[in-house]
């Protein structure tokens, strides 16, 4: 657990950002990846639950979801696609879903997390907030962009709600965190499939020849030939579940 200089819990998006931009002076969110991590260089914690950033809404026919929801509250909101609500389930163990929030699961860009390919596959488009206002970007471009972060603040993430999606998954046990899993969604503009386990972080691939350009890392859960393995057949199967249903 990281050493903690000093806490402060700004009122402002304002006040927030202008202490983050400071050196080791970092966001505060639901604290579980601050609580498991190794020891890192003390630190100066900032907290953002004082900032209004906990409202699910629809906005410009999307479902825009606040960075500081967390995923018990995406899971139990009936206005989520049943597949962000059933990929939020399973991104941690249920002691720790009221604390995790959305915002710092794409901060914390974990390659194995299905919750943020179904949020690939759904279209999510990310609001940051830095020096020079606020933009957004797809969180497939955000998750290749991840130094952002040190100095800019995740407002909230907005989704398409349309289509369905079908999971596929491979691990150890079916308790574990999938080697590979791969999520994919049809809806009106076709299909979008996103794989985890095979890069620095989930992915959107093409559907009609998902492992291109891909080189999966290997390790002692599976090589990297096993895990383009995977990947085809899981996709595979995702596409067959849907045409299945037609």
């Amino acid at each position: 657990m990281a050493k903690i200089i000093s806490y402060q819990r700004p009122e402002s998006l304002e006040d927030a950002l202008n202490l983050i931009s400071q050196e080791k002076h970092i966001p505060l969110a639901g604290g579980t990846l601050l609580n498991a991590g190794e020891d890192v260089e003390p630190l100066h914690l900032v907290d953002l639950q004082g900032l209004d950033l906990k409202r699910i809404e629809e906005a410009e026919g999307r479902l825009q979801i606040g960075s500081m929801v967390t995923l018990d509250e995406v899971i139990k909101n009936t206005n989520c696609p049943e597949s962000i609500r059933i990929s939020a389930r399973s991104e941690l163990p249920s002691t720790l879903r009221a604390l995790a929030t959305i915002g710092g699961t794409v901060a914390s860009a974990d390659s194995h997390s299905q919750l943020l390919a179904c949020l690939l596959v759904h279209d999510a488009e990310v609001t940051i907030l830095g020096p020079n206002g606020e933009s957004t970007s797809p969180l497939s471009d955000v998750l290749g962009n991840l130094e952002i972060f040190n100095s800019q603040l995740i407002l909230s993430i907005s989704i398409a709600t349309d289509g369905k999606c079908v999971f596929e998954a491979t691990g150890r046990t079916p308790a574990d965190t999938p080697i590979v899993s791969v999520t994919t969604r049809k809806c009106d503009a076709g299909y979008r499939m996103a794989i985890t386990g095979v890069a620095a972080t989930p992915v959107l691939v093409d559907h009609e020849n998902p492992t291109l350009s891909l080189e999966p890392p290997s390790d002692f859960r599976g090589s990297s030939k096993y895990r383009m393995q995977l990947a085809e057949v899981l996709s595979s199967r995702t596409l067959n579940s849907m045409d299945g249903d037609n």
